[in-house]
């Protein structure tokens, strides 16, 4: 319920602070004063769009609102759901500022626009002349009829039983194929395992693949090095060990006639040893070397394979063996395709048998809530002055038009006049007509909708003389199961309120500003008058107004 409303600087509106309770709060002016404009505020505050500037002074707009949200179960699982604490109330505020920008806040906590709008709708039900019109719509008809019978649980259950169906068959299309589109993925996903199963590829064997065959390599290299040291030593009599072994021979032959050429003869002796030395040495490494060509030339065509199938499979043969994993099982499913045709196709009829025996269930229940509600309407009807006045609603089954909504078409039937034929409202009501009959609407669900607070904007529009009255009347008694606001130009609906506000506007040469008073009992009396076309002066207005406001505080309030 809305405990407290308070305004500043919203458009015309330069402070308001509201301080409401149960029953009916009714809010009266001239034309033009700004009495929707607290409407407008409500509807801010609610996540509604707000057109136009705030504030003509370019001041920041501020609307804020206390709710007590003890018994609104709703309010308070969508709280927990955002953890928002409380105890029992709440504050949303909006502050609107000049560059566009705007601030959400429920207990100081900031919230989105749609957050908001979420919360709105567990508070506050704002009926207003859109509401009129949308109450001549087939989806508006239907959730009326949902509330009203308590269908809500099992209209959701259709829904997502037909949501359920209809992706079953979306999966079901989605797997037809031609034969020949099936013959020629099977081929394809085929030829890709057997490729990738006679690679025989593993994991990290490139990198394997390839420290072998820089090792091989090098040790190709050094033996290659070694090889030619050794032949350079051993090479028969053009090699170094050979020549050293002549040029030792030589100066022997001459040390005889010189003790230097015998020195020289030492010399190249050490020399030849040294030289045989590590010809034996490069000979018993050769011999240790893993030179083994036929095993770089297989390690390079591996590499040259598992290239290739890089190109077309992965860049590593860990993606590649993935990929073998992915083309095994959508060849295995491909090859099985007509058995998962069949399965999706058992599918798609046991959604539609569930969904079809709900949407059975869900009419046969509006068939007997339709009833009820439309002789329900028909008594509210009654009490507005429109005896003769009467609603039917009719539930055509239509099997053929399934939706997540069921498949029944209902339409709201109407006559103002006996002897006229039972018409769809948006035919036949007028203006003031509908408005009593959205009233009527309002009064049967009134204890059905989760919302402690309802607001009508001119619900009376169109209406005069005992209509008015008896709307008044009725407005009055909804004030006390709910929380009402109403902004109303009918004296009738004015002196049925339990508190009574009046929207002035002011004007100077520089701004105008629209001012809530509360008016006491004469302030109600002058404005009622008023109302009724009169000035303050005209004594019998007064005493007519008198007598109204007294006639509803007679009856229990």
């Amino acid at each position: 319920m809305l405990q407290e409303l308070y305004v500043r600087h919203f458009v015309l509106i330069d402070e308001l602070r509201l301080q409401l309770d149960r029953g009916l709060h009714v809010l009266t002016g001239e034309t033009g004063a700004g009495k929707s404009l607290v409407l407008d505020a409500t509807r801010a505050i609610l996540g509604g769009r707000v057109a136009g500037p705030m504030a003509s002074n370019g001041s920041p707009a501020l609307v804020e609102a206390v709710f007590d949200v003890q018994a609104n179960e709703a309010a308070e699982r969508l709280l927990a759901s955002w953890g928002i604490d409380h105890s029992g109330e709440i504050v949303v505020s909006r502050t609107f500022h000049s560059n566009g920008r705007a601030q959400n806040r429920v207990n100081g906590r900031s919230v989105t626009v749609q957050m908001l709008r979420e919360l709105g709708d567990t508070l506050v039900e704002l009926q207003d002349q859109h509401e009129s019109i949308a109450l001549m719509t087939a989806s508006y008809q239907r959730r009326l009829l949902d509330l009203y019978g308590q269908h809500e649980e099992l209209a959701a259950s259709c829904a997502d039983a037909y949501r359920a169906w209809q992706d079953a068959v979306r999966q079901w299309r989605e797997a037809q194929v031609s034969e020949r589109e099936r013959a020629q993925q099977i081929d394809l996903y085929a030829l890709q395992v057997r490729e990738l199963e006679e690679a025989g590829l593993r994991a990290g064997e490139e990198d394997e693949l390839r420290a072998e065959r820089d090792r091989l390599k090098r040790e190709q290299q050094i033996a290659e090095s070694f090889a030619q040291m050794a032949a350079l030593l051993d090479d028969g009599k053009s090699g170094a060990i050979a020549r050293l072994h002549e040029a030792e021979r030589m100066a022997a032959a001459l040390s005889t006639s010189s003790d230097r050429t015998e020195e020289i003869a030492k010399l190249l002796e050490t020399a030849r040893v040294h030289a045989e030395e590590a010809s034996f040495t490069l000979h018993r490494f050769l011999s240790r070397v893993s030179h083994d060509p036929a095993r770089l030339d297989e390690i390079e065509e591996r590499l040259a394979l598992i290239r290739r199938l890089s190109r077309k499979y992965g860049s590593t043969t860990e993606e590649m063996l993935a990929h073998l994993e992915r083309a095994r099982a959508q060849l295995d499913a491909w090859s099985k395709h007509e058995d998962r045709l069949a399965e999706l196709e058992a599918e798609v009829e046991r959604r539609e048998a569930a969904y079809r025996d709900i949407a059975e269930r869900l009419h046969e229940a509006r068939v007997r809530a339709a009833r009820s509600l439309g002789e329900a309407i028909s008594h509210s009807l009654a009490r507005l002055s429109m005896a003769h006045a009467e609603c039917e609603i009719e539930v055509r089954s239509r099997v053929d038009a399934p939706s997540e909504h069921g498949w029944d078409e209902i339409r709201f039937l109407f006559r103002a006049n006996p002897g006229q034929p039972l018409m769809p409202l948006q035919k036949v009501a007028s203006g003031g007509e509908l408005s009593r009959m959205l009233l009527a609407v309002k009064v049967v669900i009134a204890n059905l909708e989760r919302t402690d607070t309802l607001i009508f904007d001119e619900i009376d529009q169109g209406v005069s003389g005992e209509a008015a009255l008896r709307v008044a009347e009725m407005l009055r008694e909804l004030g006390q199961e709910k929380q009402v606001l109403c902004v109303t130009h009918s004296p009738q609906v004015a002196a049925a309120g339990h508190v009574h506000y009046l929207v002035a506007k002011e004007s100077d040469a520089e701004r105008a500003i629209s001012r809530v008073t509360r008016l006491d009992d004469d302030g109600r009396i002058d404005e009622i008058a008023r109302l009724l076309g009169s000035d303050l002066s005209d004594a019998t207005a007064r005493m007519h107004a008198r007598a109204l406001l007294e006639s509803f505080r007679s009856q229990s309030t």
